[in-house]
């Protein structure tokens, strides 16, 4: 995605440079410019911090499934007292076990 991205911005680039002087002037071929690198730059810096997230949330999940206990919030949350819905990203309590019932931890809130 990024390759694109870049792609994108040297062909507008291009694009810009090589038009007519008459069409767009210096200071507005700058402006362009500018503003496409700005947007290419914020969608970069998005997908990063996606990736990082997306890798935080698996690093999580696999802790649980291995059999780990996480810390999230108020709760500890272990394989054996809570589900994993990956629908939600989020920890729903058994039904099992009747001191959780109807306790949902998100796992935005969980710590490895």
């Amino acid at each position: 995605m990024q390759i694109v991205l870049f792609l994108l911005l040297l062909l507008a680039v291009l694009v810009i440079i090589v038009s007519k002087k008459e069409s767009l002037s210096n200071s507005t071929k700058i402006s362009i410019i500018v503003s496409l690198t700005l947007v290419i730059v914020a969608g970069w810096l998005y997908t990063v911090y996606n990736q990082k997230s997306a890798q935080n949330d698996r690093d999580i999940i696999n802790a649980y499934e291995q059999g780990k206990t996480l810390n999230c919030g108020d709760y500890e949350v272990n394989n054996k007292n809570f589900i994993f819905v990956s629908g939600t990203l989020s920890f729903v309590a058994k039904e099992s076990v009747k001191e959780l019932k109807g306790v949902v931890v998100d796992i935005s809130t969980c710590k490895r």
